[in-house]
């Protein structure tokens, strides 16, 4: 099956192509580029450079699959609104996934514990262990965190928040940060996850893929507050 993947949740901008038969991963075109322009600009680009430098177009693609969130809201809306305009387009199926399974599948085996900025002194989380899931995905603050994270003797973290995470607990001595090759958003991992969920018969059309928020956007909150305090 041949599975077109992107992810742009956070800082990171990343777009597959990727050739996966009974749960073997063969053939892939990997594009990803973390810099300061903006996911509008880049991921339809990135998706044609992965499709032109696998020699496949568009029309080829047999899943199309999107890590739909928790991430930055704009990022989210990007992504999910591509696929969704894709998949509708080709009338092929589609599947979203966490952006923290995705992650954690980037690192592998042990304890991974996947930390997003969410600010608002908040970080997007969930934990797994040998890609079995621990905890659900959810916002919890620094101290929730690593309070639920004592309890294991080797933690890897991973994820943009990593670095802000781990500023916050020197002095731990069972967290480890992700290798840089790892600690990112990798849509190889999310076309992986994508090709699990369809075989379970989780795909769905262009029409009702949706994004996955934990919290209401900001604009969202301020109106709310706004008619509260009328």
């Amino acid at each position: 099956m041949l599975i077109a993947a992107l992810d742009s949740t956070a800082v990171t901008a990343t777009a597959c192509i990727a050739e996966i038969n009974e749960g073997r991963l063969s053939t892939y075109s990997l594009f990803t580029v973390k810099n300061k322009l903006t996911h509008s600009a880049l991921l339809l680009p990135l998706l044609e450079n992965a499709l032109s430098a696998y020699g496949a177009s568009v029309s080829d693609v047999e899943l199309f699959a999107v890590s739909a969130g928790p991430g930055s809201f704009t990022g989210v809306r990007i992504g999910a609104s591509t696929v969704k305009g894709l998949a509708f387009a080709e009338n092929k199926p589609c599947v979203s996934v966490s952006s923290l399974e995705a992650m954690a599948k980037n690192v592998g085996r042990g304890v991974v514990c996947p930390v997003m900025d969410a600010l608002r002194d908040q970080f997007y989380v969930a934990i797994f262990k040998d890609g079995v899931r621990l905890l659900d995905d959810c916002a919890l603050s620094f101290e929730e965190i690593r309070e639920k994270l004592a309890q294991y003797p080797e933690v890897t973290v991973c994820g943009d928040g990593m670095e802000k995470f781990l500023s916050l607990c020197p002095e731990s001595n069972n967290l480890f940060p992700a290798s840089c090759a790892s600690a990112d958003q990798n849509a190889l991992s999310v076309a992986l996850l994508g090709y699990e969920k369809h075989l379970r018969g989780e795909s769905e059309s262009g029409k009702t893929l949706q994004p996955i928020y934990l919290r209401m956007p900001q604009a969202e909150r301020e109106r709310l507050e706004r008619e509260k305090n009328g």
